[in-house]
């Protein structure tokens, strides 16, 4: 009979998630390999939150191009409203960001996480995959997946059907705030 072995690494510890380059996890890690998807990584997932900081803080001015996706297929993209959500979140104006799209936070701190995670590794050469199997484990990622598919096909029904929702919950402040959202995108 075969044993099970833990999910968990034995060479991540608690003060390796708080200091991991001093940690004996980060000298046991593998050599980092590919240093380009790293790179590309930090631009990808650095250029939005440059680019939000910087038209809301340093008082830039950037005409938005329309949404390829909606243009082409004639409707909205699951991530329609992220934009003026970072834009909003940027600004410090956190309902008006959720009203774009809820999710917006969640992704705005998660670029930030591979962006810096990204520059720890380039910095020290290591591979931190342990990191990411810590943190973004496939039993959250998951359900993370499903429930921003569910909020995108709310969004959808709510745009195109204008539902009335049963028990008055039409008019309390947080449908109001979605719906809203939804209509705007």
């Amino acid at each position: 009979m075969m044993k099970s072995r833990p999910l968990r690494s034995p060479n991540l510890s608690a003060a390796a998630l708080v200091h991991p380059w001093r940690s004996q996890a980060l000298r046991t890690a593998p050599q980092l390999r590919s240093p380009l998807w790293r790179w590309g990584a930090i631009a990808a997932m650095g250029t939005p939150l440059l680019v939000a900081v910087g038209i809301s803080q340093g008082g830039l001015s950037l005409p938005l191009p329309p949404c390829l996706f909606q243009a082409v297929l004639g409707f909205p993209a699951p991530s329609c409203g992220l934009t003026r959500a970072f834009l909003a979140l940027a600004q410090g104006d956190w309902q008006l960001a959720l009203s774009y799209h809820l999710f917006a936070p969640l992704l705005m701190a998660l670029a930030a996480a591979i962006v810096l995670i990204s520059v720890g590794e380039l910095i020290t050469k290591r591979s931190w995959l342990a990191l990411y199997r810590r943190w973004l484990p496939p039993s959250t990622t998951l359900p993370l997946i499903a429930l921003f598919l569910g909020y995108y096909g709310l969004r959808l029904w709510a745009r195109y059907t204008l539902p009335s929702l049963p028990w008055g919950l039409e008019e309390t402040v947080i449908w109001q705030q979605f719906l809203t959202g939804a209509l705007d995108l």
